[in-house]
């Protein structure tokens, strides 16, 4: 089975870009016109073994095309363009809603949501499930392929839940860092400025960081990271010290790329 897949790997790999996958990668995301010629190529060869390697499926009639399927599989990619091996492997599945859409609370879930809970309901904008689905919707990834949205962006939201679950299923705001970066140090940082910013709230001082990634250290990675590729400059004006924290694992200076 695993010669089969990095057989298909390789093969997908090597097949030639062309001018109308650069043209479907400046239709994906919006920064993608910022990158350098050899990140653009390595996106293009990575989405390609990314869709070719997930199984996705609509959800409320919605049907996925091929430009879905680039929308998420790009923005997925742009987010480990330092780890050109890590296809998100343990997400087999991506499931696609047309909207946000309306969940029923099961007991003992695991995962990470968005939405917010009405009469035992959720409605939700997109789910994290260890060693499940991701489950999005396609009005929340169009409004974020043309410009910042505020610094939301629930592709990048939901795969940051991923890339935290790689070494902790119950996501805790720690991904994988590089083998240079002092991991304790590193999330006790992360948990500094987490609890900095409730701080600020309480006294009344509105931050960038929404509330929503005030609630817990896996919300403030994954919102912290929306901000770091939507609105970086002004993540690293506000919050330069979160700002550091995600450059040292995302690796890419989104700052300088978009300035």
């Amino acid at each position: 089975m695993f010669e089969w897949l990095f057989g298909q790997r390789k093969q997908w790999l090597a097949q030639p870009v062309l001018t109308s996958d650069f043209a479907m990668l400046d239709r994906s995301f919006w920064q993608a016109r910022n990158l350098l010629p050899s990140q653009r190529e390595q996106i293009i060869r990575w989405t390609k073994v990314f869709i070719g390697e997930k199984n996705w499926e609509g959800c409320d009639g919605l049907e996925v095309t091929e430009m879905m399927k680039w929308h998420v599989a790009t923005t997925a990619g742009l987010m480990v363009l330092a780890y050109p091996d890590w296809f998100y492997d343990k997400t087999a599945t991506i499931l696609i809603h047309p909207a946000a859409y309306k969940a029923r609370v099961q007991p003992r879930m695991s995962g990470m949501t968005i939405g917010a809970e009405l009469a035992g309901e959720f409605y939700r904008a997109g789910e994290t499930i260890y060693r499940g689905p991701v489950v999005l919707n396609w009005r929340d990834i169009q409004l974020a392929a043309n410009g910042p949205n505020d610094g939301h962006h629930l592709v990048i939201h939901e795969f940051a839940h991923q890339l935290d679950m790689i070494n902790s299923p119950a996501a805790d705001g720690l991904p994988p860092l590089p083998s240079n970066v002092d991991e304790r140090a590193w999330l006790n940082a992360l948990k500094a400025e987490y609890h900095a910013a409730q701080e600020m709230v309480s006294q009344g001082y509105r931050i960038l960081i929404d509330d929503y990634g005030l609630t817990q250290e896996s919300e403030f990675f994954a919102v912290s990271s929306e901000l770091y590729f939507q609105r970086p400059m002004e993540l690293a004006e506000y919050h330069p010290n979160v700002y550091r924290l995600l450059k040292q694992f995302y690796v890419v200076d989104m700052a300088t790329v978009l300035s």
